[in-house]
């Protein structure tokens, strides 16, 4: 293959890499580039150094600096679902005691939810858990 050939991988990996972002075609685009520098300089002629280069380069980027990518470039992904609940504040509706279930208030939707302590109505809950489809609460210290 011609370095020109290896440029055009190189490219289409990167673009690949773009819509998935996934830190697997990055590292195959920028081995193809270095692959095409390196055919540029005269360094491999024949396809079949040019493939193992172009693989032994792919596999050692893989290995020892994709997780280090993944870890700089980490997303702070948040809880979309009835997990998001945990950590937040809300009011107790009615009444609830150990063993039984009441009703709490949080972020505007009213919840069943059990408790492991005593708690009133209208006080101050922090949900700490998830049992089902209800809330383990507690009550507030804030």
């Amino acid at each position: 293959m011609s370095s020109l050939q290896w440029i055009l991988l190189a490219i289409i990996c990167g673009a690949i890499e773009i819509f998935t972002l996934g830190f697997w075609f990055l590292w195959l685009a920028i081995s193809a580039f270095l692959v095409a520098v390196a055919i540029r300089v005269g360094l491999f002629l024949n396809l079949e150094s040019q493939l193992l280069v172009f693989a032994l380069i792919s596999l050692l980027f893989i290995i020892f600096t994709r997780p280090l990518a993944l870890k700089f470039f980490k997303t702070q992904d948040t809880a979309s679902n009835v997990k998001a609940l945990i950590g937040q504040h809300g009011i107790s509706l009615s009444n609830i005691h150990p063993l039984e279930y009441g009703q709490v208030k949080v972020n505007g939707e009213v919840w069943t939810a059990s408790s492991n302590q005593e708690i009133d109505s209208g006080a101050r809950v922090l949900v700490t858990g998830i049992d089902g489809v209800k809330l383990l609460v507690e009550k507030d210290v804030d």
